[in-house]
């Protein structure tokens, strides 16, 4: 409820902004109060246009990425899953990211988009306690330790447009490919700790991990509507996407890793919303 309210509140302010910039516009173009005012809203070559794109996301951070446990637990053979397509689950108040077009020429754009999320934690050996042998409890707490955790999730991708005209000067259909890349990796290591009894125990030999690579290739098919000269919304949807998904998991250093792959062939599953600007 809470992203409508505010999704609601982004159109509301796009409006009343591109609405003023249509008044200012028509206003720097007249002379006199009786001109015609015409203004052009087609891209041009050398135009950029930077939209905010909305519906399902395109990381890679689905339940298969699992990284394997300590010990001789085993290790599962979940293949890689391509989370960022779904039959349901397609929200247009979520936000996923920013996307580029430039202009080559008047009718034909090139487009890229993507994001990266990093993120570390160092591992803390834990602190053994001391307990009150007398009343039960602790005289001091033990401090568990923490593990060592590595996370990273890109996606990148590559594509190009070419646009048609129409009799309305302000609609703009659109239609191209796309060459999406992802990956995503998680690690994780358990440090050393001193039992109770002051054992030291070594739950790992080295870190473990699992990463998921994927690539594929995606029909683009797509239309943009100017609501004034530098401003637009626009719906997009891939008619035909493939992606082909490959996964490592590894259990400890001088292991066997555990490989395993996927291929995801959808049709007409997966579209975004934008509003965007055009420079």
């Amino acid at each position: 409820m809470k992203k409508n309210i505010i999704l609601g509140i982004l159109l509301a302010l796009f409006t009343v902004v591109s609405i003023s910039a249509q008044n200012k516009d028509s206003n720097q173009n007249c002379k006199t109060d009786s001109c015609d005012v015409v203004v052009k809203y087609a891209p041009e070559k050398g135009d950029f246009t930077a939209q905010m794109l909305f519906g399902r996301g395109a990381f890679l951070n689905s339940l298969n990425l699992s990284v394997p446990s300590s010990g001789t637990d085993p290790v599962s053979g979940a293949a890689p899953y391509v989370n960022d397509v779904s039959s349901n689950d397609n929200a247009v108040s979520n936000m996923i990211g920013a996307e580029f077009r430039y202009y080559a020429t008047d009718r034909f754009a090139i487009k890229v988009s993507g994001g990266a999320i990093l993120r570390n934690t160092p591992y803390v050996i834990n602190t053994p306690g001391v307990p009150d042998t007398v009343n039960g409890g602790w005289i001091l707490p033990p401090y568990n330790a923490v593990e060592a955790t590595e996370e990273a999730e890109v996606n990148f991708s590559l594509g190009a447009e070419f646009l048609f005209n129409t009799k309305n000067d302000r609609l703009f259909p659109y239609v191209g490919f796309a060459l999406p890349f992802d990956y995503a990796r998680r690690s994780v290591f358990t440090p050393p700790y001193i039992d109770e009894a002051g054992n030291v125990i070594l739950p790992d030999t080295g870190t473990r991990h699992v990463e998921i690579t994927a690539f594929g290739v995606q029909a683009i098919a797509g239309v943009d509507y100017y609501i004034a000269k530098d401003l637009f919304f626009g719906f997009e949807i891939k008619p035909v996407s493939y992606t082909y998904a490959y996964s490592i998991k590894s259990p400890a250093p001088g292991l066997r890793d555990l490989a395993a792959d996927n291929g995801t062939l959808s049709f007409f599953a997966r579209f975004n919303f934008k509003i965007g600007f055009k420079f």
